[in-house]
């Protein structure tokens, strides 16, 4: 409403054993560019003093500016410290998996607007509004899609999926009205039949199954408590899913016909496909493959879309993996050797070498070692990196392991996504709504400071700033 910019400012730290996130303030910024944002988050740290060398981590959304390699935010912060490692928001890294798979194919376009366009019809009439709603019942309403939030698009899909009969239903009585406009009815009868193809209950069967995962997923990772190691787990356990679901197309299919015995593809007739002409000089004339309608649909819809979800997130994994293996010796401390032990230190003392002493760190991995086999029963289990440190507190030996403690920490402070930021802009849109349009930066600040971070605000006692603050404003005269 008021057409600024602002740059919300979040830290991740260790207290209480715990991880904890906590929003500083809004930053109005002119414009989006590398280098300004940099500027104006170093100022900020710096009129604060808060120094960036002690910075070990940053997490932005993947936008260019923010998370280009060479040239963006992070590039630039870490030009100042070395040892801020980068994360990638892991919610936005899955939005965009999701993205990516939803394009790959045409008919996973067509789905989707197919989806859209229901919610539309429905939501632009209160008479078919009030039609659909008696036909579900206490079932979900469709819900619009969103191209930023994916949990939406898991909601959607998720209303669809459980009253797709009833939304038929529906359609079909406005379809058969005839007071309803000509136009109207029209659209009701074309959507009805796209509903009830084959391919389209299918599409609905599979990405209901895919997005309640990823939006399962998604919402854990938004967590304040979240760790790399966990988060790593979640991704590698997701992309393992997506990979199984390759050979379970049958079942896809076998569900969708259990709703609708009747139905077919409506390709039945047998297609020729051969390969491209540009190869026939290589390898000789290509054969021809005859495929029907069910092969047809699995080959050219069905596998793109498996193998581009697994593709993406592959490759945003990757990051995830490399930080996660960098402190993963910590979790192994039992079935490390000696040798094996000694390269971890090694290597980790060389990316923090201003946090920690690799001859310290290997001596007092030892003798972590041993302790945490004098304490635990089972050798061979691996121990959460969370566990380890929560049992250096509770026995109150952090100050026999001071190397193992800060990398404990460094790997705890670490901040998997940045939703935290997000729900912040939430909180910007309540507080400054129409009727407060003009209201000053820093007043904004301080009610967003107490409007988010309630939970510290309600510890405080204001007791003698209210006394104090009535003394001097009081107006009565002693008689």
């Amino acid at each position: 409403m008021s057409h600024i910019d602002q740059l919300t400012f979040m830290i991740r730290y260790v207290k209480d054993r715990i991880p904890v996130e906590r929003f500083l303030e809004f930053i109005p910024i002119k414009e989006h560019k590398s280098e300004y944002l940099a500027k104006t988050v170093l100022k900020f740290l710096e009129d604060h003093d808060i120094p960036i060398k002690d910075c070990r981590g940053q997490s932005y959304d993947n936008a260019s500016n923010m998370s280009g390699k060479y040239a963006g935010l992070q590039a630039q912060i870490k030009d100042k410290c070395e040892f801020a490692t980068y994360v990638p928001c892991a919610g936005h890294s899955l939005n965009l998996v999701g993205f990516h798979a939803a394009g790959c194919v045409q008919e996973a376009t067509n789905f989707f607007q197919m989806v859209q366009q229901l919610y539309n019809f429905f939501s632009g009439s209160n008479h078919r509004w009030n039609t659909l709603t008696e036909y579900l019942g206490s079932k979900k309403v469709l819900k619009s899609l969103s191209e930023t939030r994916w949990s939406a698009r898991a909601d959607a899909i998720s209303a669809l999926h459980q009253g797709h009969k009833q939304i038929i239903e529906a359609l079909t009585s406005i379809a058969e009205d005839t007071e309803q406009k000509p136009e109207t009815r029209h659209e009701a009868l074309s959507l009805s039949r796209k509903m009830e193809k084959l391919e389209f209950i299918i599409m609905t069967e599979i990405w209901s199954t895919i997005l309640e995962r990823i939006d399962k997923t998604n919402k854990y990772l938004q967590k304040e408590t979240m760790t790399m190691d966990v988060a790593t787990n979640l991704f590698i356990s997701l992309a393992d899913f997506i990979i199984n679901l390759r050979d379970k197309f049958d079942c896809f299919e076998s569900s969708a016909k259990e709703k609708y015995p009747e139905i077919d593809y409506k390709d039945l007739s047998q297609r020729t496909r051969g390969r491209s002409s540009r190869l026939t000089f290589y390898d000789g004339s290509a054969p021809s493959i005859q495929l029907n309608g069910k092969e047809k649909f699995r080959v050219e819809t069905f596998l793109p879309i498996i193998d581009t979800l697994s593709l993406h997130l592959k490759q945003r994994l990757n990051c995830y993996k490399e930080i996660s293996h960098r402190f993963s010796f910590l979790s192994h401390l039992k079935t490390l050797n000696s040798e094996e032990l000694r390269q971890n230190c090694k290597e980790f003392a060389k990316i923090y070498y201003e946090d920690v002493n690799e001859t310290e760190l290997e001596i007092e991995c030892l003798h972590l070692k041993e302790y945490l086999k004098s304490v635990q029963t089972n050798e061979d289990e691996e121990t959460n990196i969370s566990e380890i440190y929560n049992l250096l507190k509770e026995d109150n030996i952090e100050d026999m392991f001071p190397n193992v403690e800060i990398a404990l920490r460094i790997f705890l402070s670490m901040m998997v996504s940045n939703s935290g930021g997000e729900r912040s802009f939430s909180k910007l849109k309540r507080i400054k709504n129409e009727l407060r349009n003009t209201i000053l930066q820093q007043r904004l600040t301080s009610l967003s400071l107490m409007s988010i971070e309630s939970d510290v605000l309600k510890e405080i006692d204001f007791e003698e700033i209210i006394n104090d603050f009535a003394c001097l404003k009081s107006r009565k005269i002693c008689l």
